[in-house]
């Protein structure tokens, strides 16, 4: 890889020289600046970002801090972000906390080390780590969560949950079961909540199942109740109900009808197709990397974004 040595003998100036060139922070006469561009360009030389970034005290780094990019919503997050940093000049660290605390401060640490000048987090959920993050000078967007004080890009959640409630009582179903995702995040309580409140507004019976006792309680449930619908967190939950229903010999939608939120790629292709609530995952993170930017930039801001969803009907909820 070509160092700034090289663009410095290439083009015959001094490495000081080739540094003002790029930094902008001096006087090059103009013959100079072309002999040196030309020589970046053939040397294909890229500006280590990180060095650049402190020899101007002006980062072009932001950090990006996901649960897990294995879920492809996130996936989707991530190519908002991403897409969006770049036509702005930035460039981006992805993180992957799994909802370790230990990970979420060392990654926390790490964009610190790389000089980001801020970063967006869909992970964040102990408190001494936002502690840190008051204390680094970072600028920071949450994204999909919400944490008092802080700049806020998510889904309209509470609509989505009633969206999901409605879906299941357009489609006949008289028994639900409603599946709860990680308490410990906004998101899940609150499409959770109102998906509730919508059935029992409607005396529709219903009763409540923990994403982590699906694999151990799901069978249980379903044939000691014989409940007709079936409310997921997610469309990843959504997946793994139906086929442990679908192995079963459940068959969806005919004795049980399903649905998830998220809108994942693989919904529409899964067998039967899942009827799920779009939350726009690109934009998203298109929004979020905006307000970053903003906030870097001392813009103005909306410090709470809210993103519409829309219900995606398919072959999971069919009536017969």
């Amino acid at each position: 890889m070509p160092t700034i040595k090289d663009v410095a003998r290439e083009s015959g100036v001094s490495v000081a020289t080739v540094s003002r060139a790029i930094n902008n922070s001096g006087y090059v006469h103009e013959d100079t600046l072309k002999k040196i561009n030309r020589a970046i360009e053939s040397l294909n030389y890229k500006p280590n970002e990180t060095a650049r970034s402190l020899y101007n005290k002006k980062s072009k780094m932001i950090g990006l801090l996901l649960p897990d990019i294995t879920n492809p919503f996130f996936t989707l997050v991530a190519r908002g972000v991403e897409d969006t940093a770049l036509e702005h000049g930035f460039h981006i660290i992805i993180g992957n906390s799994d909802q370790q605390p230990e990970k979420e401060l060392s990654y926390i640490e790490t964009f610190q080390l790389n000089n980001c000048v801020g970063f967006i987090s869909s992970a964040l959920q102990y408190l001494y780590t936002d502690d840190s993050i008051k204390h680094n000078g970072m600028h920071h967007v949450m994204l999909d969560r919400i944490e008092e004080g802080v700049v806020t890009v998510e889904a309209n959640h509470e609509k989505g949950g009633i969206l999901q409630a409605e879906c299941l009582m357009n489609a006949g179903c008289k028994k639900i079961l409603v599946i709860s995702g990680n308490p410990q995040f906004s998101s899940f309580n609150k499409r959770f909540e109102t998906a509730c409140k919508t059935l029992k507004d409607a005396a529709l019976a219903f009763d409540v199942l923990e994403v982590a006792e699906i694999g151990n309680s799901l069978l249980d449930q379903m044939r000691s109740e014989l409940y007709d619908g079936i409310i997921c967190c997610n469309d990843m939950c959504a997946i793994q109900v139906m086929g442990i229903l679908q192995n079963n010999g459940i068959r969806i939608p005919k004795d049980v009808k399903v649905i998830g939120f998220d809108d994942i790629q693989m919904s529409e292709s899964y067998y039967p197709s899942i009827t799920t609530v779009r939350q726009p995952a690109y934009e998203l993170g298109k929004v979020a990397c905006e307000n970053l930017i903003n906030l870097i930039q001392m813009k103005d801001i909306v410090e709470h974004v809210v993103v519409d969803v829309c219900l995606i009907e398919r072959n999971s909820t069919r009536r017969d």
